[in-house]
This record gives structure tokens, C-alpha cells and sequence, in this order.
């Protein structure tokens, strides 16, 4: 789904329920952590929250050395699928970039009033830049 639909849409819910308690979004952030973990194709993840709305969980993750952006964005598809494997309903968009991928995710909980949203961009593994001179070899040898 295109952007601009999926924010169209998590609008429209959120005027129809509340945010979740602080304890779903925690339980969505230990949940999230484990299957981006459980992926294997980050060598670096950090899960936290926000009082934001449209982003109550967060996390931002970059991918292994051999890993394409793409398909990072193609894992977090069955990852948000476990995670809103309980909701009654639920919205989701992603764009990839050669640099980076962001997610966007929203649900209704099982007890119809409440929603959590999910926002998580990988960045391409990036390797330390190479020193350009001898002299900037030396000086980062020092």
C-alpha cells in the first residue's frame, strides 16, 4: 500500500479508538525486538516507544553486511504478520530505497477499541569509509 493511503486509513482509525495502554506497547516492543532478532538480518536493533500516535513503537535496525534493503523490507512483512496475527483489523505500508527501508504499521486490538501503531526503518549496512590519504590512515592509526 502506498503511503499516503496507509496514513489515510490509520487516521481514520485512530478517530475511532483509543491508543493502547502503555503495557501493550510494551509487550509489542519486546515482541517486535524478538522477531527482528529471530530474523537474522540485523546485526544492529534498537526497539523503544513514543507518546506519538502514529508511531507508539519504534525501532530502527541495520541490516547484516550480506543483506539488501530490499529484502529487509520483505522479512518485515512476516514479522508485522506475527505481530497482528491477534488484531481485528490492521493497515501496513513500506517504501524501500537503495539506503533505507521504512514500515509503517497499524491494528486494532482484539478488544475493538484500542490500536497500537508500529514505525521501523532499516538502513543499509555501511562499511567504515576507507581513508582517502596515507595521512588520514595515519592519523586514525594514532
Amino acid at each position: 500500500m502506498d503511503p499516503v493511503s496507509f496514513h489515510k486509513l490509520r487516521l481514520a482509525m485512530q478517530e475511532n479508538a483509543n491508543p493502547a495502554s502503555s503495557l501493550d506497547v510494551l509487550e509489542l516492543e519486546h515482541a517486535l525486538r524478538e522477531q527482528l532478532e529471530a530474523c537474522g538480518l540485523f546485526d544492529q536493533i534498537e526497539v523503544g516507544s513514543t507518546g506519538d500516535p502514529d508511531q507508539l513503537a519504534i525501532a530502527l535496525c541495520r541490516c547484516a553486511a550480506d543483506v539488501p534493503v530490499w529484502e529487509a523490507g520483505h522479512r518485515l512483512e512476516r514479522v508485522w504478520a506475527v505481530l497482528r496475527s491477534q488484531a481485528t483489523w490492521e493497515v501496513h505500508a513500506s517504501t524501500v530505497a537503495e539506503e533505507v527501508m521504512d514500515f509503517e504499521g497499524a491494528m486494532i486490538l482484539p478488544d475493538g477499541h484500542h490500536f497500537l501503531t508500529l514505525h521501523v526503518v532499516a538502513l543499509r549496512h555501511s562499511e567504515m569509509a576507507a581513508p582517502e590519504t596515507v595521512q588520514d590512515a595515519e592519523a586514525l592509526a594514532e
